[in-house]
């Protein structure tokens, strides 16, 4: 429930300024997928040197969470919020004037350090305000504002590659960061309170991570979001090579087809917010794991076509079973680590962005000549998650 000192409308702009910090990630990796060829020109680099940007961009991540997120339990939300917010700014100033590679994935590296704090803050506010089926509603908007991202950025980054050249999109990612820093300061309200937060938080916070770790209804469904996150981790990296290479498409037509892709995030959240009137999050998870499997096997038993209009639509399916039981998986998680948010949000987030390495890696490293890499990447995951389910009983 709602804590009785926040007006609806506080809590609306609040809401809406996380979802805008929760767009660093997907603007900082969909923006300039259909560039990755130009930059690795610009740079004299490989396509595989170009690729591991993503990569790193999601080591970053994981990283950067287990970093923020002692130190928002310890400094409150909203001092790390802005600091991290202000050093996406700063690379993204600095990533399109560099000229060679390694040092362009050096910035990416930080840049995602700059990036995570959105979320890791965004899970521990909504958890300081929110309990139950209202906190996995308030989950299920972020992540709906999340696909935002993956639905606008890869087409305003292949317009932008046309018009501007790939160093354009690194603008974009400043002008949003500025914005999301401006709303920060002014909106999002301290919600942990100084005698509720802890010394020495690296110390304290490793302990209370370990003890998370070995909580089962902490450390299942965060597994579960691991690994059906990853899917769409696979979607994102494997996505320019398959559509652009198998499939033949030109930018605008690959940015136009991932858009819609991952519009099914958008839909299938809107299904989840409705679902959470009359099912539990645990409900949910139950039923549609074994959807999610099925899709991304028709899809992987589909990947050898080269028919566009076949491999579509288990994909979309897929893709937007990612968007309705994420959320359900992180409210649980979150809901287990409710005395410890900040800790609890940094170890989900650091599991979740070391799943995504790992198939993101695996994805890029099994090569673009075929779709089947990217349909494995959702399948493994998917199977694993509903594997891991049935097998803790915990969800």
């Amino acid at each position: 429930m709602l804590k009785p000192t926040l007006t609806s409308r506080h809590a609306a702009g609040i809401t809406a300024v996380l979802g805008l910090l929760s767009l660093f990630p997907p603007l900082a990796t969909d923006t300039y997928l259909s560039a990755l060829g130009d930059i690795a020109e610009a740079m004299n680099a490989t396509s595989s040197a170009t690729e591991l940007s993503l990569s790193v961009f999601f080591l970053g991540l994981c990283v950067g969470q287990l970093i923020i997120g002692p130190l928002i339990d310890s400094h409150g939300r909203k001092g790390p919020l802005l600091g991290a917010t202000a050093l996406f700014v700063v690379t993204s100033v600095a990533l399109p004037l560099v000229k060679h590679i390694e040092v362009f994935n050096v910035l990416r590296f930080l840049q995602a350090l700059g990036a995570c704090g959105g979320m890791v803050v965004g899970r521990a506010v909504v958890n300081d305000l929110y309990e139950g089926r209202e906190a996995a509603k308030v989950m299920t908007v972020l992540v709906m504002l999340l696909t935002i991202g993956p639905i606008v950025s890869p087409i305003l980054g292949s317009l932008l590659l046309e018009a501007y050249g790939w160093r354009s999109n690194f603008v974009v990612m400043i002008l949003v960061g500025l914005l999301a820093l401006v709303l920060s300061l002014f909106i999002v309200p301290e919600t942990l309170a100084p005698q509720n937060r802890i010394a020495a938080p690296f110390r304290t916070g490793s302990r209370t991570a370990v003890k998370l770790l070995r909580q089962r209804d902490f450390i299942v469904p965060t597994l579960i979001a691991g690994l059906v996150q990853g899917g769409m981790f696979a979607f994102i990296t494997g996505s320019s090579g398959v559509f652009q290479g198998v499939f033949n498409l030109g930018p605008l037509a690959y940015a136009g087809v991932f858009a819609g892709i991952a519009t099914a995030l958008l839909v299938f959240g809107k299904v989840n917010t409705r679902l959470l009137d009359h099912f539990s999050a645990r409900q949910i998870l139950k039923t549609g794991l074994p959807c999610y499997v099925a899709f991304a096997l028709i899809l992987t038993l589909l990947s050898g076509t080269r028919e566009l209009w076949v491999f579509i639509p288990p994909l979309w399916l897929a893709i937007g079973m990612v968007g309705l039981l994420s959320a359900n998986a992180m409210a649980l998680s979150m809901g287990a680590a409710r005395h410890s948010a900040g800790i609890g949000s940094a170890v989900l987030g650091a599991i979740q962005f070391g799943i995504a390495f790992t198939v993101s890696s695996s994805v890029a490293l099994g090569g673009s000549d075929s779709p089947l890499p990217m349909a494995l990447g959702l399948l493994l995951p998917a199977s694993a998650a509903l594997l891991l389910s049935l097998r803790a009983k915990a969800v």
